[in-house]
């Protein structure tokens, strides 16, 4: 039920987002994931039911959600380098040591807001 949770905290945003533009209605909400997200393991049907769970009753009730998988950042122990991860099990290309992502950066951020005004 994390995923629910998650697009809890995306609606809080997307209200936030939203305070600026008065009469406008959100069609769509663009959300990058990064690609070593636990996020990306849920087919989107499920992504799209907790959205609109946590939607309902908000400004972002009847919106869309649109995932764009985006590379997250690695690092190698081993090699010590930086790498771009694509996925949750990826391995360095110079040694083949696991990566380990970069725990600041962020599961799911709130790309874009699509409105019609």
């Amino acid at each position: 039920m994390h995923e629910f949770h998650l697009m809890t905290q995306v609606v809080k945003v997307v209200e936030a987002q939203l305070q600026e533009t008065r009469d406008a209605r959100l069609l769509a909400v663009r959300l990058k994931v990064n690609r070593r997200s636990h996020l990306l393991t849920h087919d989107y049907a499920s992504l799209q039911t907790a959205f609109k769970s946590a939607a309902r009753g908000t400004k972002a009730e009847g919106a869309t959600l649109e995932i764009i998988s985006i590379p997250g950042d690695a690092w190698c122990p081993h090699c010590n380098r930086k790498a771009a991860a694509t996925g949750a099990e990826d391995a360095c290309s110079v040694c083949g040591e696991p990566l380990i992502g970069d725990p600041a950066q962020p599961e799911a951020v709130v790309h874009e807001l699509v409105v019609q005004e």
